[in-house]
């Protein structure tokens, strides 16, 4: 049996818990036998195609875990309370770094839910044929899933690699995710199937914003509802791996307590304002590790996702609104982008925000703004990224950027290639 096999058989199994998950059914026999290896041409049958679609959105959720808990701790969304090891925070992370002994793990998961992907879209093609295809809802599904992992590959990872070739820029990932978000609308409209037509409209937005095509990203953003959310579910009957990450890993309940609110600025801001999309719990209690700098560290949890089974945000139409926003204020016009925020604030049951007097005080506030309402999503290192890219106006906190106030010594802008990346791809070579 050829490893393809073995791999899509595998990810197969997991997927047909998911499916049943997703689906709500409560007769799924999942009592497990073992015949011997399977045949290829039973991951063909197309009572398996639901299982392969949902395996590939596992293993996306499984990579997406790792890099909002660590990305979170590099842009100082929460702090390291010292705790490293399973659920923990990795010295160098402590930092600001993301370095490749300590976070290759996005990189594998991701990179082989990409390629998952890749190979059930070529299953389901050659199943349901050309025309049958352009209509399937589990089509749409693993497009979607599809173009949001080669989104969060572009945004967050620092170079592009596909099955073993050389290193490219990682743009190439949002070039990819871009098309199949293209494939994912026509085909999700096709099947009448408004929820996946909205995701692929706000992910291709996403992807537009940091492909610096505005025009496009506002096109796409305007076909999504405000009150549109989609989430990256996560579950409490597979094995605490399947857990919300960043959830679990700071819950007494699990005893981990490996990061905190504790001197960030959200924290700060939810005290001011009571904004519950920053939400905290106040506790007179220490983090389970100990922070050099600071020792043991105040164990004040996030409490945005409260449950080890809380999904974490994809897309939505707060997001998109805030695309418009920052759209409007890269053409001079702080009326609209603050017309558009206080929507969203309204919206998510915030104060209404500080007037600013001038464009670069406007560009400061959609800056906080991007960071309260994307908030624990693995967004963060993209914005940082970007706008330092293209040196946009506006300032950040000194709390989330290296300097004393942070306790960061430098802040990685990126996720590197893992060291199985390296020690198997013979055409890697370094950053491009």
């Amino acid at each position: 049996m050829t490893q393809t096999v073995r791999t899509n058989n595998r990810v197969a199994r997991r997927g047909l818990v998911l499916a049943c998950i997703l689906g709500g059914l409560t007769a799924c026999d999942l009592s497990v036998s073992n015949p011997g290896p399977t045949q290829d041409s039973f991951l063909s049958d197309s009572l398996s195609l639901a299982a392969q679609v949902a395996g590939v959105g596992y293993t996306l959720g499984d990579g997406m875990n790792y890099l909002v808990l660590h990305s979170a701790v590099a842009t100082r969304e929460l702090f390291p309370t010292g705790q490293s090891g399973q659920f923990g925070i990795e010295p160098r992370n402590w930092v600001g770094f993301l370095v490749t002994e300590e976070q290759g793990t996005p990189w594998d998961l991701l990179s082989r839910s990409r390629w998952l992907g890749d190979q059930a879209i070529k299953r389901l093609q050659t199943v349901l044929g050309p025309t049958d295809f352009a209509k399937h809802p589990q089509a749409a599904q693993a497009l979607i899933w599809r173009g949001f992992t080669s989104r969060i590959l572009g945004e967050a990872m620092c170079v592009s690699i596909i099955n073993g070739g050389p290193a490219t820029p990682a743009r190439d990932n949002l070039v990819r995710a871009e098309s199949t978000f293209t494939a994912a609308i026509a085909v999700a409209a096709a099947a009448n199937n408004t929820t996946l037509t909205n995701a692929a409209y706000a992910g291709r937005a996403q992807v537009r914003v940091a492909l610096a095509d505005w025009p496009g990203a506002v096109a796409d953003a305007g076909r999504v509802p405000t009150a549109f959310v989609y989430k990256m579910p996560y579950f409490a009957n597979v094995d605490e791996f399947g857990y919300n990450r960043t959830m679990w890993s700071s819950s007494s309940q699990s005893f981990f307590k490996a990061t905190s609110t504790w001197n960030t600025w959200y924290s700060q801001y939810y005290d001011e304002t009571k904004d519950p999309r920053v939400s905290y719990t106040l506790t007179s209690l220490k983090g389970s590790g100990a922070f050099p700098p600071v020792g043991a560290v105040n164990w004040w949890p996030q409490s945005k996702y409260a449950t080890n089974t809380a999904g974490v945000n994809l897309a939505s139409g707060r997001e998109a609104r805030l695309i418009e926003a920052e759209a409007a204020l890269r053409g001079g016009n702080i009326g609209n982008a603050m017309t558009l925020i206080d929507g969203n604030r309204a919206s998510a049951g915030a104060p209404v925000a500080a007037r600013p007097a001038n464009l670069a005080e406007a560009w400061t506030l959609l800056k906080r703004e991007r960071g309260i309402e994307l908030w624990l999503e693995g967004r963060r290192i993209a914005d940082l990224r970007r706008w330092a890219a293209t040196s946009t106006p506006g300032s950040l906190d000194p709390k989330e950027i290296p300097g004393a106030a942070s306790y960061l010594e430098g802040q990685s802008s990126c996720f590197p290639v893992s060291r199985l990346e390296i020690d198997t791809n013979i055409n890697h070579v370094g950053t491009p």
